[in-house]
């Protein structure tokens, strides 16, 4: 089964951030991104080159993959991806000036609240072990362990899984 995405969202609180689709003029400055050392460390390992950035962060890959810039203040501060393959789930990166600022709590939680109230099940993420940063903006975004681990371009990962604030206030009653 493939499960539909949202072209836009918004977040309120606590950051005002606006979550589009990527497009061709984003390529640019996502390679900026991406030859960051804060960001390409956990994100591939090496600087991206502009012709990989347009082929895997800008465009229409869906329903496999769906590519969202995050914007902060109308400027862009971030990408997060939400992805369907045999399981469902999302990647982010945030540009290094902005990362500490609850930017990717506060997007991931949006994006995954959204696929879950659109029938995704267990939208996953794997933040390698060693980016301690990661982990925990991924749990202060509803993400929790699973205790599973894996490895992704030779980091050790964590696997988690998203709970929803609905799921859980349900579970409580």
């Amino acid at each position: 089964m493939t499960w539909s995405y949202p072209s836009e969202l918004i977040v309120e609180a606590p950051v005002r951030l606006r979550l589009r689709y990527s497009a061709r003029g984003d390529a640019k400055i996502i390679a900026a991104w991406l030859s960051r050392e804060e960001v390409y460390q956990w994100w591939g390992g090496a600087p991206v080159p502009l012709e990989e950035v347009l082929a895997k962060y800008i465009g229409d890959r869906l329903p496999e993959v769906a590519v969202y810039v995050i914007e902060k203040a109308g400027r862009p501060v971030g990408l997060i991806q939400a992805w369907q393959d045999d399981g469902c789930g999302l990647d982010m990166f945030i540009a290094a000036g902005e990362q500490g600022r609850g930017v990717g709590p506060a997007a991931a939680r949006v994006l995954a609240e959204d696929l879950t109230a659109r029938g995704w099940q267990e939208v996953m993420v794997d933040p390698a072990v060693d980016n301690v940063r990661a982990v925990r903006a991924w749990e202060r975004a509803g993400f929790a362990p699973t205790g599973e681990r894996g490895v992704d371009e030779d980091h050790e990962t964590q696997l988690m899984v998203f709970v929803s604030r609905v799921d859980t206030a349900r579970s409580s009653t």
